[in-house]
């Protein structure tokens, strides 16, 4: 049974939360720190729901995964789990998903031309009254304006509301100028809004933890292409605080290290390939089962979240997802046509020209981490969500404990670039469209929210032609103490992070370096298992 919720718990998780929801926690300060004022486009998370007649607002659901849900189901269906787990044939079991993914989620879902079918709405009012509310709050953060929208929706669909909202807050301010900060999701509205306006009171636009190139794993996800790596999975709980400390008796206690320690004996003696290996001969048959069918009950119908699927997994996710159904889906299809090839697929060339008419664009982009060990890429460097090669806007880097080639530092050095690269040769900025105006900041995961990361907002904003060489506090590279909340220079002799420890504790283990030439073994099986295994149901 543990077993089993070990399989399924982690696929399932990660398939239903595709994208971080929106916590932001600020200190206020005694003045607003910037004359300009600055629209902070949040990620996913404003509260969906709808309002009643006394203007009250009442949610239908959030994105938030009921971890008690899902071990009842396993729990009241042990029977029919372990007769899965024996025949290898899942289907009565993806019935039970099915019926748990829509019931949880189904309440938020769109109709087949992207809009809402009922009247759910995001709870945020674009009013002149909201304006003014916060133009005299004592909220001196960069949350001050913030913008919450309806993050199912295509960017293209909150184009008119964030316009609105735009001209009531320099109307309130009597600013003539203003600034935009796209966060995840909210970077595709950013980079959406200057191609749809031009507008030229935009001072800056700044990208943050940038989606608007793919966040993982929403492709993966959509495609069926999510896969577990055992070197991933291992690394990814060394590198989480899960602060485990349970009591087994009254002298065995079972902590965090205690896991670590264990994982690391299952990986060396290979335990942990074969596990990842069942794992992924299961999610195959539940995903090609579950997915047409409960995405398209939940997830798939959020245009906002197409947005962010990556260019290489979009053709085979509609083909997953809307094979045989094209002409029911056709609006919906030419809206995601729309906005993945006229703005996801033009992304730098539309950062180009932003540059090239005045606006000034800067990115930061948080890094140091592998992304969630579901997909082929999850040893790619990222802040868990946003891989820094996508979120960076062509940036080159490396896997996780690599280092860039010596080659490619030799002809840095030649052509003056060697400045672009990060003191742990992990990262080469000067391939970046943004090669001067974005930050690199290691040691701070894609949800973390930090008053150090707002002062450097304000600082790109107040300071004209900011670049990484105006201010020593704030080079290209910077490093997170989480412990005092501050940015400082990086160091690569003082700083590391927990990844940084494993990568050297394992580095040379002779049993990891073997790894390759044993997994040819479980391609082998994997493709006798295959031939094998009973059809999946089909919907």
């Amino acid at each position: 049974m543990k077993v089993l919720k070990k399989i399924i718990c982690p696929v399932l998780a990660l398939m239903l939360t595709l994208s971080s929801a929106v916590v932001f926690a600020d200190k206020a300060c005694a003045v607003y720190p910037s004359d300009i004022p600055i629209i902070y486009i949040h990620g996913e998370g404003s509260p969906i729901g709808t309002f009643d007649e006394n203007g009250e607002f009442h949610q239908v659901s959030n994105m938030a995964v009921d971890t008690e849900k899902i071990t009842a189901l396993l729990s009241d269906n042990k029977e029919m789990l372990m007769k899965s787990f024996v025949t290898q044939d899942w289907s009565d079991f993806c019935v039970l998903i099915e019926d748990f993914m829509v019931d949880s989620f189904g309440a938020m879902a769109l109709g087949p031309d992207g809009f809402p079918v009922d009247d759910t709405v995001s709870i945020m009012k674009c009013t002149e009254e909201f304006v003014t509310g916060r133009y005299n709050c004592d909220d001196n953060s960069l949350n001050k304006y913030y913008f919450w929208y309806d993050w199912r929706l295509d960017p293209t669909d909150n184009m008119q509301r964030l316009h609105d909202y735009a001209d009531l807050i320099l109307k309130v301010t009597g600013s003539s100028k203003y600034a935009v900060i796209g966060r995840c999701e909210g970077a595709c509205l950013a980079l959406t809004y200057w191609e749809t306006y031009h507008d030229p009171r935009i001072s800056d636009l700044i990208f943050y933890a940038s989606a608007a190139q793919g966040a993982i794993p929403v492709g993966e996800a959509f495609s069926g292409s999510l896969y577990v790596d055992p070197d991933s999975v291992e690394r990814f709980v060394y590198e989480a605080d899960l602060d485990i400390n349970y009591e087994l008796t009254d002298d065995i206690t079972f902590t965090t290290q205690t896991l670590n320690t264990i994982l690391k004996i299952a990986s060396d003696m290979y335990g942990l390939d074969y596990a990842c290996w069942a794992v992924n001969n299961v999610y195959q048959q539940i995903y090609d089962t579950v997915t047409p069918y409960a995405l398209k009950k939940t997830f798939a119908t959020f245009p906002g979240f197409w947005a962010m699927c990556e260019d290489q997994y979009y053709e085979k996710a509609k083909d997953v997802l809307f094979a045989g159904e094209e002409d029911y889906y056709k609006a919906f299809i030419e809206k995601i046509d729309n906005y993945h090839y006229n703005i996801m697929n033009r992304a730098q060339d539309i950062i180009k020209n932003a540059a090239e008419s005045g606006v000034e664009v800067s990115n930061v982009v948080k890094y140091g981490f592998q992304s969630y060990p579901l997909s082929k890429d999850s040893d790619i460097q990222s802040d868990q969500m946003c891989r820094v090669d996508l979120a960076g806007f062509g940036t080159t880097c490396t896997k996780i404990g690599e280092t860039i080639p010596g080659e490619q530092i030799h002809q840095a050095i030649i052509s003056g670039n060697v400045k672009h690269i990060s003191p742990d040769m992990a990262i080469d900025a000067s391939t970046s469209i943004l090669k001067d105006t974005t930050w690199y900041v290691k040691n701070i995961k894609h949800q973390n929210f930090t008053d150090a990361m707002n002062e450097l907002f304000f600082e790109i904003v107040r300071t004209p032609g900011m670049t990484v060489r105006t201010n020593p506090d704030y080079p290209q590279f910077l490093f997170y103490e989480p412990d005092s909340d501050t940015f400082h220079p990086y160091n690569i002799e003082e700083d590391k992070t927990d990844s940084d420890d494993f990568n050297e504790e394992n580095s040379n283990s002779f049993a990891r370096k073997i790894k390759p030439l044993f997994r040819i073994l479980f391609r082998i099986l994997t493709f006798i298992t295959r031939m094998f295994t009973l059809p999946a149901r089909v919907k």
